[in-house]
């Protein structure tokens, strides 16, 4: 019998779409992570609540979108 461990899933909250979360998103695919992208602190948290994500990682350059 083998046992394989399951993937780390990783959370990038990021409040939009550059090249910095599409670095990281293609950081996390390579290293064979599972990735989600939420936008909103809203979704972030129905995403968490959902999938109980290892890694998370917030953007918090743009600071009006997100209270970190």
């Amino acid at each position: 019998m083998r046992l394989h461990q399951d993937q780390l899933q990783v959370l990038l909250v990021f409040a939009k779409e550059d090249n910095q979360s599409n670095g990281f998103c293609w950081a996390c695919e390579k290293a064979g992570f599972r990735c989600n992208i939420a936008r909103t602190p809203e979704s972030a948290l129905e995403c968490f609540l959902d999938k109980h994500h290892e890694i998370i990682i917030i953007d918090h350059r743009h600071s009006r979108y997100f209270d970190a």
